[in-house]
């Protein structure tokens, strides 16, 4: 403990020193905070301490009260969360030949490409799009039975040249059928399916990319073509700890370069190991970096994310960076103040100096709820809306 030295007489030269009381100590949140608080990581405090430096100093500071002020506020506030995506057509799907020869037609690049489309001809025989999930592993005719007759069936009913009661049996029914489209398509009519004439796809598509041209030698595996989603898709990626705030279905705003807003919907979101390259942006202002230890296979993964806008935009804006933002909580007609204007409590909690009309101060203690956007919903006693209280100096 310091002494204190005193200039008496020799008749006081016996009494001791007297010492000031300590001073009140007052803990500041730091306005630099505030973003590590709405994103629920551990703040810092910096504080004035009556035991250091000159006591009057200290003395002029507390009774000249809070270097600013402000209003408590009702409002409503939103926990908003950014990320940066890329704008395109999704994730690409890569057509190969299960046939060899030569390409002798092939689909432009940006053709919209349907149920029942040619994508290309090997040696003058058309290949078709038809979609579905199993991929032609096999030659299709009467007899046949299994789940990719069924996807037969329902491509060739969807086209109009179908009206058979089997749903995975490859019946007279459907031989038939088969006939019909192959005579529209101008081929022999077989009433065989083979593997090299159909191609399987998701969904209707776009030709994206072309892998092969015209008068391109193809061998069974050979890529043809790059096919996406016809739609218009945000493509970004995610720290998989944050996959829950974009899972499929979740509706969001697209904010576009110029300013504009459309309304999107996530269509998919898969975990996959970091380094693949499944999404097409980086993780905004959302994006967490985990906990650095690298440990575990989840600290390594990324959630690939996928949007579907609602309505189309202009294709000058594809190929570039969008936001995606989404509101991840919201508080109505509640009291807010600068999250500056927090005190840390030395018994624990939160508080907020209250400035009174005569400008006497007093701390009152405080309930914390959202933290967004710079403001921190609070309740307590003597608390309402037009209380002035002080804030840190920014």
């Amino acid at each position: 403990m310091n002494e204190y030295t005193t200039d008496l007489d020799d008749d006081d030269a016996e009494q001791p020193a007297t010492r000031r009381p300590p001073r009140r100590r007052r803990w500041w949140l730091s306005a630099g905070v505030v973003a590590l608080l709405a994103a629920g990581a551990g703040a810092t405090y910096w504080y004035l301490d009556a035991d250091d430096g000159d006591d009057d100093d200290l003395a002029a500071a507390e009774t000249s009260g809070p270097v600013d002020t402000a209003e408590v506020t009702r409002e409503t506030i939103a926990d908003i969360r950014s990320f940066e995506g890329t704008l395109g057509h999704g994730a690409a799907f890569t057509v190969t030949t299960a046939g060899e020869g030569i390409v002798t037609r092939i689909a432009d690049q940006g053709t919209t490409v349907e149920r029942g489309d040619e994508l290309f001809r090997l040696n003058e025989r058309p290949v078709t799009a038809l979609i579905g999930t199993i991929p032609m592993y096999r030659d299709l005719l009467q007899g046949s039975v299994g789940v990719d007759v069924e996807q037969l069936i329902t491509n060739l009913t969807e086209l109009g040249y179908a009206d058979c009661t089997a749903e995975d049996e490859f019946t007279w029914c459907v031989d038939a059928a088969v006939r019909d489209w192959q005579e529209a398509l101008g081929v022999e009519e077989t009433g065989v399916v083979a593997q090299t004439d159909v191609v399987f796809v998701p969904r209707a598509t776009r030709v994206d990319t072309l892998r092969s041209d015209v008068g391109g030698a193809l061998t069974p595996g050979s890529p043809v073509l790059d096919i996406t989603g016809s739609e218009q898709v945000v493509s970004l990626e995610i720290d998989v700890n944050e996959r829950d705030l974009l899972s499929v279905d979740t509706q969001v705003t697209v904010e576009l370069p110029s300013g504009d807003e459309v309304t999107g919907t996530v269509t998919a979101a898969n975990v996959e190991p970091a380094g693949t390259g499944g999404g097409g942006g980086d993780g905004g202002d959302g994006g967490s970096s985990g906990d650095g230890s690298g440990d575990s296979a989840e600290d390594d993964a990324l959630t690939a994310v996928e949007v579907t806008l609602a309505d189309e935009v202009d294709d000058a804006f594809l190929g570039g960076p969008v936001d995606v933002v989404i509101e991840v909580d919201q508080r109505e007609d509640v009291l807010t103040v600068p999250v500056n204007a927090l005190l840390a409590l030395a018994e624990g909690g939160h508080g907020v100096e209250v400035v009174a009309d005569d400008g006497t101060t007093s701390i009152v203690g405080v309930e914390t709820g959202l933290f967004a956007a710079g403001r921190v919903e609070v309740s307590g006693d003597g608390i309402s809306e037009g209380t002035v209280v002080g804030v840190a100096a920014r």
